[in-house]
């Protein structure tokens, strides 16, 4: 069998072992990150809360609280550069 891929192209095919997965990205910003004022972060906004699940400590933004779920799909970074949303705490 050929290595060429749908478009005749050599293609590549990234090898994980068994039982591996990608990790999650965060992704419980309410605005892209890096958007708001500069040397501000998460961690100084009004919005930055934790949140305490189990034995797990998830960092959320309060904006997006109808989004949260119990895990890492809808946390944030603390040193994550402040969005357009951020407000001192």
């Amino acid at each position: 069998m050929s290595d060429l891929n749908l478009f005749g192209e050599v293609g590549t095919v990234p090898v994980r072992k068994i039982g591996q997965r990608n990790p999650t990205q965060p992704k419980g910003y309410v605005a892209a990150p890096g958007t708001g004022p500069v040397g501000e972060t998460c961690k100084s906004c009004a919005h930055y809360t934790r949140r305490h699940y189990h034995d797990y400590t998830h960092l959320k933004c309060g904006l997006m609280k109808a989004a949260w779920t119990n895990g890492p799909g809808s946390d944030i970074r603390a040193k994550s550069p402040a969005c357009k949303k951020w407000e001192a705490a």
